[in-house]
């Protein structure tokens, strides 16, 4: 297949370039679009997409002189002239394939945006007797941008027409019920989700790696209606299902996911065990960056199960990781983390190093251009001087972290809507200790490795 396209390729350009030499501005269209056919079944896009912008130049051109159109409609239209040669064919038909090539070409390179509007364009063109094919390749490519690009019911009909095809071989049908399954979960359709997952599972015993995926689904929907035990077990069964295919690509991408579920439901030392297994994956693809986050991750599992040691080593290894790629955002997001690690526990000294590891992050994130992260270390720095009794340096640090707050766009700090409420909070309890108060119990809270800082008592 590969040598067949080369060898049209070779031949488009041998005939352009004929059509060079004496002049034909058509054909060096038509040859252009030919090659771009050919490259298009290469795998070359890019170079395709040249050919038929080229070519459509073209056209633009002998449309605009008006020329070609009527010297072709006196050879097509008189017995005394001999036949529209090569030089002189249809530009409608031309315009047609070579926008429909450029939808296709637009499409494999994922610039969806683009590819709509070419389709969208290609479609006038398409219209009449002897484009039925065109219109099918219209309709085919809008299709495989609704499945990779689409939402809703967009893309369910995208599939469900894919669905309906009786010619379609038994592994793609598969594969569009897999993405049908994905999609009805994302639509919030969960029964129908669990039903059509069910039957992949079911009807898919030979392909372990579908099984899996569909499992991964079926999970989603379960834990989409609250049921968590069920849906646990089974994305940890579609987790060790990537594991036993040594699918790392896989395994690295639902690694991360299932662990924080399981950190949030308090299950620690299951989600120390996924990240561990994950880490295999991570070494044996030298993904450094994914290595880095399932490090901290275990970290912060680690920490929350009680163990400070643990996830301190965790921690500093996750630097280290992370020097070597090197990330310095990264590097001061795991220092925020181990700082709020060894801020948990009821020990000056370990109170004092977090805070000389903020400071580093804070800085780093400053220096990244990351404004918004800066001002959650000096707020996480404010909440644990106040718990170590230092009054005035929590209060120069609330203040400080309030006006960076103020100073972000308050796009970049929506994830932490509380942020300003909880320094404003914490500032009036500073006032109040000065009056002899004694600090509620929600003062100086952290917010946590997540950075967040909802209280109650951040309203009040």
């Amino acid at each position: 297949m590969r040598d067949q396209a080369e060898a049209f390729l070779a031949d488009a350009r041998a005939r352009e370039q004929e059509a060079r030499a004496r002049g034909g501005s058509y054909a060096v269209a038509f040859e252009r679009t030919r090659a771009a056919r050919a490259l298009i079944a290469l795998g070359r896009y890019d170079e395709a997409l040249v050919d038929l912008d080229t070519a459509l130049g073209y056209v633009d051109m002998l449309r605009a002189d008006g020329d070609h159109e009527r010297q072709r409609l006196l050879h097509v239209g008189s017995l005394a002239l001999p036949p529209a040669g090569q030089d002189l064919g249809d530009l409608d038909s031309l315009e047609a394939w070579a926008r429909v090539g450029r939808a296709s070409a637009l499409t494999h390179l994922a610039r969806f945006a683009d590819a709509r509007v070419a389709v969208d364009e290609a479609r006038p063109l398409a219209k009449g007797l002897g484009r039925r094919q065109l219109r099918k390749q219209l309709d085919a490519l809008a299709d495989e941008i609704a499945r990779a690009d689409g939402a809703g019911a967009e893309v369910l009909g995208a599939l469900d027409r894919t669905l309906s095809d009786p010619e379609l071989p038994e592994a793609d049908r598969r594969a569009a019920l897999y993405e049908r399954a994905a999609h009805l979960v994302e639509d919030g359709q969960y029964d129908e989700a669990m039903r059509q997952a069910l039957m992949i599972i079911r009807d898919a015993d030979d392909d372990p790696a579908l099984t899996a995926r569909a499992r991964q689904v079926l999970g989603a929907a379960l834990a989409a209606q609250g049921l968590d035990d069920e849906a646990d077990a089974t994305l940890r069964d579609a987790f060790d299902g990537f594991r036993a295919l040594d699918d790392h690509r896989a395994v690295l991408a639902a690694a991360p996911g299932l662990a924080w579920r399981l950190v949030d439901r308090q299950r620690h030392a299951d989600a120390i065990a996924v990240i561990d297994a994950a880490l295999t994956s991570a070494r044996s693809t030298a993904a450094l960056g994914s290595e880095a986050d399932l490090l901290a991750t275990r970290g912060t599992a680690w920490d929350l199960a009680g163990d400070l040691s643990e996830a301190v080593d965790s921690f500093t290894a996750a630097i280290d990781v992370a020097d070597r790629i090197p990330d310095p955002v990264r590097i001061a997001d795991f220092r925020h983390g181990e700082a709020v690690a060894r801020a948990r526990v009821a020990d000056p000294h370990e109170s004092v190093e977090a805070l000389s590891l903020l400071d580093a992050a804070a800085a780093a994130y400053a220096e990244a251009g990351l404004p918004e992260r800066a001002a959650e270390c000096t707020h996480e720095a404010a909440a644990i001087l106040g718990r170590l009794g230092s009054y005035d340096a929590a209060r120069q640090r609330y203040s400080s972290a309030r006006q960076a707050y103020l100073h972000i766009p308050e796009v970049l700090r929506g994830d932490d809507l509380d942020a300003v409420p909880d320094c404003e909070f914490n500032l009036r309890v500073l006032d109040g200790l000065q009056d002899g108060d004694t600090p509620p119990a929600d003062a100086f809270s952290s917010g946590g490795h997540q950075m967040r800082h909802s209280r109650a008592g951040a309203t009040t």
